[in-house]
């Protein structure tokens, strides 16, 4: 072995020789004698003259234990007889072996059978008959298949606790008993090996195999599987086991930090979005869903019952992602849903119970403080008009006494609306199974999750089905079926969680008299709040519903007229369908606390019920033909296919006014339709459509299992563009070299894969090109005169750009893939560049034209570039096994080329801007500078203006960013720039999972770094538009304390204009870093001796938590949801849960 390896194989042994030996001693302590567990097993069996062998499966099967034994000493096929009820193991196996010329022995969870010289039962190990028998020292050593030394293989006697395991050479020496001598050997990643010892042997040399089924791991890919080892693009992978234990009420946020460069940004309330390898684009950056082989979308992905996925791919790279051609420029989420196996009907139910909690609530003022704090405000508003506080002393001090709670109270609007803890379940039953000719799966979902706002609630159906027969020998059908029902139901209608965090505490909820409550005498930042009662909302007949109904159906088959080719063809439809209605009843007016007078514009005084209805159809056909050939030197795979698209989208809305009553809710009640406001009661939108029409293509091509080849070819026909700019051709083409099969590698064993693969290929983009945008639009409203008489006329919009074409990805990627020491330790890398050109911008028009809405060409041009790695590390000795794996992703984003378009501007929330500007990031804040607070001396020596305002002392001190800029001038819009950014430099994903027996740990962390966070209106401005301000404000400026650091400037209250802080700027930017405790889950899998009298085959209760920890780098961002989508605003709530589950099978 070349030196250099062998140092580096030393340095990397050391590294890890005291933790490996720490593990082996404790698990070599912790031996226990086996055939002590093998008498809790209770056995029910009665055989008559059966084979021998169908009596070990049937053990098997029962006790979990394994049989060893070699073909030439033992007869399978001789008949055996058994009748024994609830017996234990060790009296089944005597029963067994009775008069059968076999002994046994027991080791861990394996019974070794063997030839018995003197007849009769050799009982597991038997302390007394062990120290009568001669005992025999031996010596051996342990390779591999390269001759080199197996470290730490375990080495047992047959049937005892005696044990040893092999040291950093390989050699292990054991005593032994000198009669029926039998040793196994185990290592991780290698068959387990049994040697019989003859007799008066005492060395003996031993060759472990490499566990194949490490590499035959396959992954799913575009139109079929490859194996893992063979793979040349980016591509990651996760099972349904990694997800199916979490309480998540959809798939997408259950995979969160799962998969580097894959990130997922939650929407509380929503279906949440999902990113790979930063935003490639001006708009959309969506992932193309492909489930089970048919085009689907987020919606149905994240609806899935995640018991009835068996895979998900990530096909991250342009290679892995070309073969699905136009949609699939920012990645394929590749999902595989469960199938039926040639095997006995297979039942399994999997369910948890949970209660769900918000994640934060807001820690809003008490009534005395919010009192205090709005004084000041006005009080900075108005000091120089001598305006009066908004309380007086002995307001505030009732405030705080409680001594009239009818007028000044301090209510607790959590406590007094949210439902907290609310309930929370889900349910899964699946049947598989088949014959040799047919297969099935079959599988029944069920999830109802409540909100937290009183009487509102969803819930989710699920069907799932697939059926594969053989029809003959070369012809198989396929079909499959997805039926998804999602309903939403408010009871209460309008009152929402955004409505009461905006509440104040000063705000009587509800008089002792049966009034409703509002703002004693009228005192609030703004009249709008006295209308805000939540409970007087939730009192009235206001009430909303929606379903949405997702519908997949396939039918395919495969063709198989010769071997190694197959021709496959799919026909698939996708349906999706949402209705919603909504009523708002009549309220009256809230009447004033002191005079019991009438309070004008508090009340709603028009009834009405809207409807909305969407339909979106997709139908696909796919047809495609693989052929795959193989030697010894060669292994080629060719795939060429077709696929056609038809997608179409319709929508209506509805809305009457003025009913009779309340307690009609059919909308023909309702008023007449205006003629002069028809906005206001129905309306349609036109259809929307497309066709895409394809061919594709792959080659596959390895040399001696070593060298890896692909090209992807893909061609691409839209209806979104010209004719004569229709099609899009897209290549793409990658490499792969498995170092380790090269024979000057063979020497260095624990290598087990090495492999560097490069990829480059280009890929089209359609998702932000509009159905119609290359006609010539019109629109109505261009009426004109003509002979005194209104002419209907129209107006042309937009002019017609037959040159718009495909936006286009290029993207290139080096990878190594690296596994030693037999899974010990698993690296994945990756270094990717992603250039997205051609991308649509809109330009400016002479308003000569007449045109009022801007085209767009194909102009800009973005850059991503970044690394990516994976890391698992993973040991099991004895009953105690553990995986750690740690995912990190970096991303840079880059605006390259924006053609001649200026800057844009824009908005994020209320008050957060963002700017698109060559040379800075997607997602770039753009605001004004600052450098704490004004001081009153500041003030005095000299300051600037901002957009012509004056400021005073507690107020923001913004910097000006143009040159040459004197004390007394005005700081304007010019002074703006970049200020941060809300795309993180770092994402990660942490995970442990331990297993000791049959107990299993798991917790996954997920955090992200180097990203900032914008506050929107209602942090911003404290008592602005109908802001609630939160305890944090209490750490404001004052003149008693004159910090020019404080967290918060001077409050002034009112309406926002007349804030002088109110522009955005970095002193509204907070370090949104943070790292979250995702999922702590706790399993115990009951043993199958207890449980295969009941039908049962497995039994897992599991305890999960998730979203209970969150460290954040900032103590302001504790009030705010970290993973909310942007502005951290105030109008949703995270949550996290405690469930309660059971998965089993029967």
């Amino acid at each position: 072995m070349n030196k250099r390896v062998i140092l580096l194989k030393d340095v990397f042994c050391k590294q890890f020789r005291k933790q490996i030996t720490q593990l082996f001693l404790v698990g070599a302590i912790g031996l226990v004698p086996i055939s002590a567990f093998a008498q809790v097993y209770q056995i029910t069996m009665k055989k008559s003259n059966a084979p021998l062998s169908s009596v070990i499966a049937e053990i098997e099967k029962e006790s979990g234990y394994t049989f060893f034994y070699n073909d030439d000493q033992i007869n399978l096929g001789k008949k055996i007889s058994i009748d024994v009820t609830d017996a234990s193991l060790d009296v089944v196996l005597n029963h067994m072996f009775k008069n059968t010329g076999y002994v046994y022995r027991i080791v861990n969870n394996q019974i070794v059978v063997s030839k018995s010289s003197e007849g009769g039962i050799a009982r597991t190990s038997s302390v007394n008959t062990t120290q009568q028998q001669k005992s025999v020292t031996i010596k051996g050593v342990v390779k591999d298949a390269h001759g080199e030394p197996v470290i730490g293989a375990s080495v047992v006697e047959a049937g005892t606790t005696n044990g040893t395991v092999t040291d950093f050479d390989g050699n292990f020496v054991l005593t032994v008993s000198g009669r029926d001598k039998h040793v196994l050997i185990s290592y991780i990643g290698y068959t387990t090996k049994n040697i019989t010892l003859k007799d008066g042997q005492t060395s003996v040399n031993v060759i472990l195999e490499e566990d194949s089924e490490l590499l035959d791991e396959v992954v799913v890919v575009g139109y079929g599987t490859q194996k893992k080892v063979n793979l040349t693009g980016s591509v990651a992978a996760i099972s349904s086991e990694e997800i199916k234990d979490r309480v998540q009420t959809n798939v997408l946020a259950a995979v969160q930090g799962t998969v580097p460069g894959v990130t997922v940004i939650s929407r509380p309330g929503s279906t949440p979005s999902i990113n790979f390898r930063g935003r490639g684009n001006l708009g959309t950056s969506s992932p193309l869903y492909v489930i089970d082989g048919a085009i689907a979308d987020a919606d149905l992905f994240s609806n899935l019952d995640p018991n009835s996925i068996e895979t998900i791919s990530f096909l991250k790279d342009a290679s892995s992602s070309a073969i699905y051609g136009s949609r699939a420029a920012y990645g394929v989420v590749l999902v595989t849903t469960k199938r039926g196996q040639k095997e006995k009907m297979n039942v399994s139910y999997s369910g948890y119970v949970g209660m769900k909690m918000p994640t934060y609530l807001p820690d809003v003022l008490d009534s005395w403080d919010y009192a205090t704090l709005l004084n000041e405000a006005f009080y900075n508003r108005d000091a120089s008009n001598g305006k009066n506080a908004a309380y007086s002393e002995d307001e505030i001090k009732w405030f705080r006494d409680g001594s009239k709670p009818d007028y000044y109270p301090n209510t607790k609007w959590a406590d007094l609306v949210l439902d907290n803890p609310v309930v929370t379940t889900q349910h899964s039953l699946n049947f598989s199974g088949g014959s040799d000719k047919v297969r099935f799966f079959s599988g029944l979902g069920y999830l109802y999750d409540d909100k937290f706002m009183p009487g509102q609630s969803s819930q989710r159906y699920n069907l799932d089905i697939n059926v594969a027969a053989d029809v003959t020998k070369w012809l198989t059908l396929k079909s499959g079926v997805k039926f998804i029902r999602s309903t939403n139901k408010t009871e209460h209608g309008v009152a929402s969680i955004g409505n009461f965090l905006m509440v104040p505490s000063t705000m009587v909820a509800q008089q002792s008299n049966g009034e409703w409550g509002s703002i004693a005498g009228g005192k609030a930042a703004t009249q709008s709040f006295m209308n805000g009662n939540p409970l007087r909302a939730l009192s009235k007949n206001n009430w909303s519903d929606g379903k949405t109904d997702n519908t997949m159906i396939d039918l395919g088959f495969d063709l198989k007229p010769v071997k190694g080719l197959v021709i496959s063809g799919q026909g698939a439809f996708k349906g999706w369908e949402s209705k919603s209605r909504g009523y708002t009843a009549l309220q009256d007016n809230v009447k004033n606390f002191e005079t019991g007078a009438e309070i004008p514009g508090t009340g709603v005084y028009t009834n009405e019920m809207n409807m909305f209805w969407q339909s979106e159809n997709r139908t696909m056909y796919t047809l495609t033909a693989r052929y795959d050939w193989s030697n010894k030197v060669h292994n080629i795979g060719i795939l060429a296919g077709t696929s056609y698209e038809h997608y179409k989208y319709e929508r209506l809305y509805a809305k009457w006014k003025d009913f009779v009553t309340d307690d009609l809710e059919d909308m023909t009640t309702g008023g007449e339709i205006s003629k002069d406001q028809p906005d206001q009661n129905s309306y349609g939108t036109p259809l929307r459509e497309y066709k895409i029409l394809s061919y594709f293509g792959r080659l596959n091509y390895s040399l001696l299992d070593r060298y890896l080849f692909e090209a992807n070819l893909r061609a691409d026909a839209s209806s979104r563009f010209h004719k004569d700019n229709r099609w899009g051709i897209f290549p793409s083409f990658s490499a792969g070299w498995r170092i380790n099969q090269e024979n000057f590698m063979q020497q260095i064993d624990w290598i087990n894969n090495l492999k560097i693969r490069a990829s480059w290929g280009t890929l089209g983009n359609i998702n932000n090109v509009g159905n119609y945008d290359y006609f010539q639009l019109y629109n109505n409203g261009a009426d004109y005169n003509f002979d005194n008489e209104a002419v209907k006329g129209v107006l042309e919009s937009k002019p017609a750009n037959e040159k718009l074409g495909w936006e286009t990805v290029a993207l290139t990627d080096i990878g190594v893939d690296f596994d030693i020491f037999n899974g010990l330790l698993s690296l994945t890398a990756d270094y990717y560049v992603k250039n997205t050109s051609d991308i649509l911008l809109s330009y400016n028009v002479p308003l000569e034209t007449g045109i009022w809405s801007n085209p767009s060409q194909n102009i800009a041009k973005v850059r991503n570039s970044g690394f990516e790695l994976a890391l698992t590390h993973r040991k099991s000795f004895g009953d105690f096994s553990y995986m750690v794996s740690a995912n990190i992703a970096t991303n840079h984003n880059e605006i390259k080329d924006m053609g001649e378009s200026d800057d844009i501007i824009q908005n994020g929330g209320d008050k957060i801007r963002y700017i698109l500007r060559e040379g800075e990031s997607i997602g770039s804040f753009f605001g004004l500078k600052t450098d704490g607070l004004y001081t009153q001396e500041e003030i005095d020596a000299g300051h600037y203006y901002t957009y012509g305002r004056k400021p005073k002392a507690g107020d923001i001190k913004y910097v000006p960013q143009r040159e040459n800029v004197e004390w007394g001038s005005a700081i304007n819009g010019e002074d703006r720039t970049i200020i941060g950014k809300d795309v993180p430099d770092f994402t990660y994903g942490i995970n442990l999972n331990l297993q000791y027996k049959d107990f299993e740990l798991s917790i996954f962390g997920q955090g992200v770094s180097g990203t900032m966070a914008g506050f929107e209106s209602e942090q911003v401005s404290a008592f602005m538009l109908n802001s609630n301000p939160r305890k944090f404000h209490l750490g404001r400026w004052t003149e008693e304390n004159p910090n020019p650091r404080a967290v918060y400037p001077r409050i002034y209250g009112g309406h926002s204009l007349d804030d002088y802080n109110q522009y955005f700027s970095d002193y509204q930017l907070f370090d949104a870093d943070y790292f979250r405790i995702k999922t702590i889950s706790l399993g115990y899998r009951v043993p199958s001796n207890l449980i295969s009298k009941w039908g049962m085959s497995s039994l897992k209760f599991f305890l999960t938590g998730e979203n209970l920890f969150t460290l954040r780098a900032d103590h302001v961002m504790k009030d705010f949801d970290p993973e909310a989508s942007s502005g951290r605003g105030i109008g949703s709530l995270g949550t996290k849960s405690v469930a309660f589950g059971v998965n089993v099978s029967f």
